[in-house]
């Protein structure tokens, strides 16, 4: 990497997360760096899309043969920007069953069906009012539903690839809390609640953002999560629930316009301060 004050940018994007790229791109550009973007179904091969500093995957792209190939290429190349966010950790937090491998501690009680095991794995809910049900690959909340254990083994009885979890009411809403984590260098960038009309929170569910203070404990919980997932710039949705911050999941392209339209904080500021922080001051 050549250390220089002028950086070079790699930003590939897409039509459903344009609405915070611009706020990415204006940051970058008004500093003077420099910037190309890639829309996700156009991209050039691995030699060109890698030649920057700093690469900046905002895309949609759940594609694992990609990510492998990014990871593959980084590992022979002499080539090595600054990646956010790193291939293995956005396979990790787009593909729920290895995120769930990832924090069996953290998370409600959930189990992957596969189509084989699925009586033996439902029957674990039996006593419980609800469960929530997931597709394993997927954004937004998407077709995530709410289902009571009886009507999950009828749906799903010889479904795969479908998470089953465990269902943690939260007291005050859903937590949002957006890290940025290079090595060392852990900040937290924002935190607030999200107060839905709904059971979840998701791209189709109206809800209400408040501020949420920072402790100690939440601060330990993030930097442990944040870390332990390894993605650069982190969404990290949780529930507070009986004295414990309970995670529900980690995302790759956190929301940044929802913060800035309500509370004017500037994540792709904090961004690329970190990003310069960890190039340029080197």
């Amino acid at each position: 990497m050549v250390k220089k004050n002028k950086l070079t940018f790699h930003l590939v994007t897409s039509k459903k997360f344009w609405c915070g790229t611009p706020l990415v791109i204006s940051e970058i550009v008004k500093r003077g760096h420099y910037i190309s973007c890639f829309d996700e179904n156009n991209l050039p091969d691995n030699k060109i899309l890698l030649n920057c500093d700093v690469f900046i995957d905002m895309s949609t792209i759940t594609d694992e043969s990609f990510y492998t190939s990014l990871k593959n290429y980084l590992a022979k190349s002499d080539i090595k920007p600054l990646m956010v966010d790193p291939p293995e950790a956005i396979l990790n937090s787009v593909d729920k069953r290895k995120t769930y491998v990832i924090f069996p501690d953290l998370i409600p009680e959930s189990y992957n069906l596969d189509g084989k095991n699925n009586s033996n794995v439902l029957n674990k809910f039996l006593d419980d009012k609800h469960v929530v049900v997931k597709p394993a690959i997927g954004w937004w909340a998407k077709s995530v539903e709410l289902l009571s254990p009886n009507q999950t083994i009828k749906k799903y009885a010889s479904s795969d690839d479908v998470i089953v979890q465990k269902y943690v009411p939260f007291e005050n809403g859903v937590g949002r809390i957006v890290t940025i984590n290079h090595k060392d260098n852990f900040k937290i960038a924002c935190s607030y609640i999200r107060k839905p009309k709904s059971w979840k929170t998701g791209v189709d569910i109206k809800h209400t953002c408040i501020e949420y203070p920072v402790n100690k404990k939440l601060y330990d919980f993030a930097k442990q999560v944040s870390q332990r997932c390894g993605l650069y710039l982190n969404g990290i949705d949780y529930i507070y629930n009986n004295g414990r911050y309970v995670l529900i999941e980690v995302n790759a392209v956190p929301a940044m316009k929802e913060p800035y339209d309500e509370f004017k904080i500037n994540i792709p500021n904090s961004l690329i301060n970190h990003i310069e922080e960890n190039i340029i001051s080197k």
